[in-house]
Order: C-alpha cells, then sequence, then structure tokens
C-alpha cells in the first residue's frame, strides 16, 4: 500500500502540474497592427508633447549635418519638465535648437529601439542612457556632428547656463579637442 501511494504521489507530481498554454495566451509579438506598432513607437511623444516642434523623433537619430542635442528625461522627473518649460517659453532658445542642433528628447521611462547614425547600429533607451553615465533626469548630452562626446551635463541647467552651452557646444573645432579641454574652455566661456 505504501509504495502505491508513492506511486501515486510521484504520478501526480510528474504529470498534475503540466497545465496547456493556451496559444492565444501569450504572441510573439508579429500579429500587431500597422496603428499598434506605430503608437508603440512613438509612446515617448507625448512626454515631451509641448517641445515635440523643437525635438526630432527618435526612431533614428541621426545629425543632419549639425551637433548632437540629446536630452535624457523620465516621467515624474521636475526638473525635466522645468527644462521643457525653459524651451517651450523662449522662442529665441527653440529656434536657436532647430537652427545649430540634431535635438532628441529621450525618455528613459519606455523601451524604445532606436537607430543612431554615428554608431551605425540600433539600440534601446537604456542602453543608450548607459552609454552615457545617466542616471539623474535630466541629463543634457552635446555630442559632435560625427558622434563625439563633447560634455554631459546631469541635472537641470539655468536658462543664463543654457543658453551659453548651446552657443558654445555648436562650435565644429571642439570636435578635434581632448575632452579635459572641452571642460576647461567651457567654464572660461561661461565666466566670460
Amino acid at each position: 500500500m505504501r509504495s502505491f501511494l508513492i506511486l501515486l504521489i510521484a504520478l501526480f507530481g510528474m504529470y498534475g502540474c503540466q497545465d496547456e498554454t493556451s496559444a492565444n495566451a501569450v504572441t510573439s509579438g508579429t500579429n500587431y497592427t500597422k496603428e499598434q506598432k506605430k503608437a508603440m513607437e512613438n509612446i515617448d511623444i507625448n512626454s515631451y508633447a509641448e517641445v515635440a516642434d523643437v525635438f526630432l523623433e527618435t526612431n533614428t537619430i541621426k545629425s543632419n549635418g549639425l551637433p548632437y542635442f540629446l536630452v535624457f528625461s523620465a516621467n515624474g522627473c521636475v526638473y525635466c519638465d522645468r527644462l521643457k518649460d525653459l524651451i517651450k517659453e523662449n522662442a529665441e532658445i527653440k529656434e536657436f535648437l532647430k537652427e545649430n542642433y540634431a535635438p532628441y528628447y529621450i525618455n528613459v521611462s519606455y523601451s524604445k529601439t532606436h537607430f543612431v547614425e554615428f554608431i551605425d547600429k540600433s539600440v534601446v533607451t537604456a542602453d543608450l542612457a548607459e552609454k552615457y553615465g545617466v542616471k539623474p533626469t535630466p541629463t543634457l548630452v552635446f555630442l559632435s556632428k560625427s558622434g563625439k562626446e563633447l560634455f554631459v551635463y546631469p541635472g537641470f541647467m539655468p536658462k543664463e547656463r543654457f543658453q551659453k552651452a548651446l552657443e558654445f557646444f555648436k562650435n565644429p573645432e571642439l570636435e578635434n579637442m581632448e575632452s579635459q579641454n572641452i571642460k576647461q574652455a567651457f567654464q572660461d566661456f561661461i565666466q566670460s
């Protein structure tokens, strides 16, 4: 009797927990409609809708012959909202960004795939943020038109400093300078 009971428990253990999964319960991700795909690709746009006239779509990040300006943000970030307000409320800053930079607003709260021209591959948002050591938001990243990292600024930048940074980092000559020299030149520029 005892061996029958052990056999019964073993059989129950082997077969009793095998639930069949419905093929409809899990999708392979290939059955999305065009509208669903577009919505997923553009999920982050609502987070910067008030300045979407300034920032370019992040599906493809390319320079268009201009230096890059990347803003890494997150949902619920008070200082990200302050930065958006600063840009939205200042026509001079808006125009300067549009004319002198390839500006991208990247929300780290969403996982999105971006094709990044200067590294010639697609990366997800988290990996792109990691590349620049993004921890706090906003983090402002200035890159040359070839994608060379010029300056990474974690946090909100007040209006006067922000305007000076935009003016300074558009300079194509920074491409040939060492990182330490760029930082020192920027400090000197701000103090002038």
